[in-house]
C-alpha cells in the first residue's frame, strides 16, 4: 500500500487547514510559572466538585524553546492510577477537522520503568460525549506506542531515552494517522475514531518521573518561503520484486541514502526521475530508514524489508 509523506507544503490554503494554533506556554501568551488550571484556556485533572489538580506546572525547569514548558507530574495526594489521566486538559477554539490535521508537540520524560506519559487528540459525538481519535504514548518500558484501531491493543513504534527532548508529529489524512518522531516516519494507524478533533491532553499515571510538554502545533508547522510550491512522495516496499518505490509529484528526485537501524549507509544512488524503483534484494530483512531528496528538500522514511 502506498504512504504518502508530504516534504514541504503547496500553501496552507491548499490543504484546507484549519485552527492553526501554536502553544509555547509563554508568558506572551498569558502563561505564568505554577499551577497550570485556568491558564489561557487549561484545566488540570478534576478532583472533585469545584476542585482540580494544582500540581500540574508552567514550569521554567525544561524548555525545548523559549523559557517555560508545561510539566506533568506526580500528584502525592492520589495513589497510582489504572491509565493516564493526571495532567492537563484544552479545548481547541476551532474544531478540526479529523481527515485532514496535523498536530506536533516536544516531550521531554525524565523517568523510565514508572509513568506512562500519554497525548491524546480527542473528539465529540452528536451529544456530546469524548472519544479519543488518536493518542501517542511513550510509555514505562521506553515505548513509543499507539493504538491501532484495526489491531489488538498498542502498537510499538520506536523507542525514547529519558532526559531527552522529541518532536512528536501525526499527519492524518483520510481515517489513517502517520506519527513521526524527529522528523522520522515511525509508522501509521487507523483512527481510533473518527470525530473531528476538539480537544487535547497530556496526562500521566501518577507512577512517577515528570514529563515536560511544549512547542504545541496544531496544522501549523512554521512553513519557510522555501516550502511553497514544493512535492509530496509516495513511497511502497514491493516484496516481489525487492524493491523500494518511491513516487513524486512535480520534481524528480535527486538521490537516496539507504541507512540500516545501525546507522550503517547501505545504499547511495544518485537519481534523475519522478518515479524510481530502488533494488534492495541484497538487504538483509528488516527496518531501514531511506533518506529521499527532491527539489531541496530531504525525507526520512522508514520501512520494512522482507
Amino acid at each position: 500500500m502506498k504512504k504518502i509523506t508530504f516534504l514541504s507544503i503547496c500553501s496552507l490554503l491548499s490543504l484546507g487547514l484549519s485552527a492553526q494554533q501554536t502553544i509555547s506556554f509563554e508568558s506572551a501568551e498569558g502563561f505564568t510559572l505554577g499551577d497550570i488550571h485556568g491558564q489561557s484556556g487549561w484545566i488540570s485533572t478534576p478532583c472533585g466538585t469545584d476542585c482540580n489538580l494544582s500540581t500540574q506546572l508552567i514550569s521554567n525547569e525544561q524548555a525545548s524553546d523559549g523559557t517555560y514548558s508545561f510539566k506533568i507530574t506526580p500528584d502525592t495526594n492520589y495513589g497510582t492510577q489504572a491509565g493516564p489521566i493526571l495532567g492537563g486538559f484544552y479545548d481547541l477554539a476551532t474544531p478540526v477537522t479529523y481527515s485532514d490535521a496535523t498536530i506536533s508537540f516536544d516531550i521531554y520524560a525524565t523517568a523510565a520503568g514508572l509513568s506512562n506519559f500519554r497525548f491524546s487528540a480527542l473528539g465529540e459525538d452528536a451529544v456530546g460525549d469524548l472519544f479519543n481519535v488518536f493518542l501517542v504514548e511513550f510509555d514505562w518500558e521506553n515505548n513509543v506506542r499507539v493504538v491501532n484501531s484495526t489491531a489488538t491493543g498498542y502498537e510499538n513504534l520506536s523507542t525514547w531515552a529519558i532526559n531527552t527532548w522529541y518532536n512528536v508529529r501525526v499527519e492524518v489524512s483520510g481515517t489513517n494517522a502517520t506519527y513521526y518522531l524527529d522528523d522520522v516516519e515511525i509508522g501509521q494507524a487507523t483512527l481510533i475514531s473518527n470525530y473531528n478533533l476538539t480537544s487535547i491532553r497530556f496526562i500521566h499515571d501518577n507512577y512517577g518521573g515528570d514529563a515536560y510538554i511544549d512547542n504545541i502545533r496544531i496544522n501549523n508547522e512554521e512553513l519557510s518561503v522555501e516550502d511553497y510550491s514544493k512535492d509530496k512522495v509516495s513511497h511502497f516496499y514491493d516484496q516481489t520484486t525487492k524493491t523500494f518505490n518511491i513516487e513524486t509529484v512535480n520534481s524528480p528526485f535527486t538521490n537516496v541514502e539507504i541507512y540500516s537501524l545501525l546507522g550503517n549507509k547501505v545504499i547511495s544512488k544518485s537519481l534523475t526521475s519522478t518515479t524510481e524503483a530502488i533494488d534492495v534484494s541484497k538487504l538483509s530483512s528488516g527496518v531501514y530508514l531511506a533518506k529521499v531528496s527532491v527539489n531541496g528538500s530531504t525525507e526520512t522514511i522508514k520501512f520494512s524489508k522482507n
